[in-house]
């Protein structure tokens, strides 16, 4: 009976390891990520909203550099890129380099963000934007009237893993 219970016990904590795993890296990321700030790319007015989210694209998921690397990969899809981005003038970091694996050599004034190819553009586990009910409206009509001016504060770790923190559209702050 002792050894069935202690089994038992066994795989309860093994389920309750998995369940915390899968929240416990983005939990990581926000509390030892570097906070860097991207720039929302224009969207689809008619299709953001999605129960209570909002799709968002970034500048970052379809840079120039990415086009060029598709050539020398001839379409075929990895598992994973890194994308290397460098802080502009403007306080917004954009697209420097990608690659197939982690950079060998990444330069001081840079950071790794680690993403995946998806149809011609690369996902980073950040574009969906969870809208808290009472604000949907607010945030919904911001989005749409002022994307050139939104901003997404991201954390990325060392890792290359990214957590959304807050998006920031003009003066107006909306946390995650």
């Amino acid at each position: 009976m002792n050894k069935r219970l202690g089994w038992f016990i066994i795989a309860v904590m093994a389920q309750a390891l998995i369940l915390a795993a899968v929240p416990g890296r983005k939990i990581y990321t926000r509390q030892t990520g570097t906070a860097i700030l991207l720039k929302v790319a224009p969207y689809d007015p008619y299709s953001i909203m999605s129960g209570y989210y909002a799709r968002l694209n970034y500048e970052i998921s379809r840079p120039p550099v990415l086009e060029q690397w598709q050539e020398q990969h001839h379409g075929r899809q990895l598992k994973s890129v890194w994308m290397v981005l460098k802080k502009g003038d403007d306080g917004i970091w954009h697209a420097d380099s990608i690659h197939d694996s982690w950079p060998k050599s990444v330069p001081d004034n840079c950071i790794v963000i680690k993403g995946k190819e998806k149809g011609g553009r690369i996902e980073y586990g950040i574009e969906s934007y969870f809208i808290p009910e009472d604000a949907r409206g607010t945030v919904e009509r911001d989005l749409r009237q002022h994307h050139d001016q939104a901003r997404a504060e991201v954390k990325v770790d060392s890792f290359g893993n990214a957590a959304l923190i807050r998006l920031l559209i003009e003066d107006r702050v909306y946390e995650y």
